[in-house]
């Protein structure tokens, strides 16, 4: 916040001054001048020189800098906070072995679905922009009963060229297991995205690409899991369908 080589050459009465801006960033940030001097017992004159001797234009500018350093800080506690999140998250052992044969098998899709509701539907909608993005031809769709999903009227066995992304947190989602279930002796390739892997759709899948993670449900209608799992599982599939096409891309 400060550099440290003037904090060493500064006044006893400024290393106080510092000491109560760090310690108080949030409030300082919202404050005038003349509230600082009270919070220091000093003079607004001297809070005026203090910043000035920090290497300031002015108080507002200090101010500025603070919010940005608050900005900063609360990005980086965020995306420790993912990344402890992820770090509690367990895949099964042969996670990646489904992921590799789902993309083969999405690149040659004709049609991606994705379906889901709740905050699973947002999920839903965020995988069919990332297929779309790359170029393929994508759905979502947070209906229970979906005309375009029967497309597909086939039997089992013949040829795959749609596929359907069924996302739920719990798996027993009643309008997603009804889907699956419609789903499940036509050509449609279904894929359900699911935390835990003993659940209702996994078991009417083609594949289950589950994950373990803690569940956060309140109630019946209210259910702050998080979703990062699911996200990551998107941008993991995004990612390979990129690579797969433009293989020779950097980093």
């Amino acid at each position: 916040m400060f550099p440290l080589e003037l904090l060493k050459q500064a006044t006893e009465t400024d290393q106080q001054i510092a000491q109560y801006i760090v310690n108080h960033q949030e409030a300082v940030a919202f404050m005038r001048v003349r509230e600082l001097a009270e919070k220091t017992h000093v003079s607004p004159a001297t809070i005026v020189r203090f910043t000035k001797k920090m290497g300031f234009a002015s108080f507002p500018e200090l101010r500025v800098t603070l919010k940005q350093h608050l900005a900063q800080r609360g990005q980086e506690n965020q995306r420790a906070e993912e990344i402890t999140y992820l770090e509690t998250t367990s895949f099964p052992s042969n996670f990646n072995q489904k992921i590799e044969q789902l993309i083969d098998i999405l690149d040659q899709a004709s049609f991606i679905h994705c379906l889901g509701s709740g905050a699973s539907g947002i999920m839903a909608q965020y995988a069919q922009q990332r297929f779309s993005s790359l170029g393929y031809r994508s759905i979502s769709s947070l209906a229970a009963f979906l005309p375009y999903v029967s497309t597909k009227q086939e039997q089992k066995g013949d040829t795959i060229d749609e596929v359907c992304l069924l996302f739920s947190i719990s798996g027993e989602t009643p309008d997603i297991v009804h889907v699956a279930n419609y789903l499940k002796n036509t050509a449609i390739y279904t894929v359900s995205i699911t935390n835990k892997e003993a659940n209702r759709l996994a078991a009417l899948c083609d594949v289950s690409l589950s994950y373990d993670a803690p569940s956060n449900r309140h109630s019946h209608s209210v259910d702050m899991s998080s979703q990062l799992s699911a996200v990551y599982i998107i941008e993991t599939l995004a990612k390979k369908l990129y690579l797969k096409n433009y293989p020779l891309s950097s980093e």
